[in-house]
């Protein structure tokens, strides 16, 4: 295939954007993305330095076309409001989980979630520091989340868990964890993000001192 006379970066991002889509995370190479665009890696590379750069405008890019929920109400209920609509809008990408794994740059347009948020927090009285954990703590539960909701669509029939597999006997000094055991299944399919998020903000709000709107 003759090689491409020009390039754009946003041809890159898009081509890019294709493979995820076809192949996911572990599919896209600049080899594979230089075959995809008739072009090759060493070219690429002057547009785009590496893999992580890559993946960091595709996101960013899939971030910017995401119609985002508009917090509305009080300002916990606003952080709530954001933190499922990342989970429920991200996990509708399914090559995203592993890109935020891998700790790359969202861009801009997410951290406008990261924007909103703040301002909510503030309002709770929250410092930057606080705001900051705050922040950092519920973007590790969604994305855990979604994470755990990867695995599980992945595994087939035959898959069990480890706590499936696990010789009572091996924790019979652990009563806690023995007797929780034969349902650590059942419970945990009962884990409720949204639980755990306002369980997360109203720890934080309540150490400030402040009432919890």
């Amino acid at each position: 295939m003759p090689p491409t006379p020009s390039l754009q970066r946003d041809d890159i991002v898009e081509a890019a954007i294709r493979i995820l889509e076809r192949d996911g995370v572990d599919g896209l190479s600049m080899r594979r993305l230089a075959v995809e665009l008739g072009s090759k890696p060493m070219t690429l590379y002057h547009y785009v330095p590496n893999k992580s750069v890559l993946l960091s405008l595709a996101l960013s890019e899939i971030a910017a076309a995401i119609p985002w929920q508009a917090p509305t109400g009080s300002p916990r209920q606003r952080m709530i409001t954001i933190a499922m609509d990342m989970y429920d809008k991200l996990g509708d990408i399914p090559w995203v989980v592993a890109i935020l794994q891998l700790g790359t740059n969202v861009g801009t347009p997410a951290l406008a979630l990261a924007e909103q948020f703040f301002s909510a927090a503030i309002e709770l009285g929250l410092n930057d520091q606080s705001m900051l954990d705050l922040w950092r703590s519920v973007w590790y539960l969604v994305v855990s989340e979604l994470h755990w909701r990867d695995v599980m669509a992945r595994r087939s029939a035959d898959d069990r868990s480890w706590y499936e597999t696990m010789d009572p006997a091996e924790v019979a000094d652990l009563p806690r964890v023995a007797a929780i055991l034969p349902r650590w299944g059942e419970l945990s399919r009962e884990f409720d993000l949204r639980q755990a998020v306002e369980a997360q903000i109203d720890g934080v709000v309540a150490r400030v001192g402040r009432p919890i709107t």
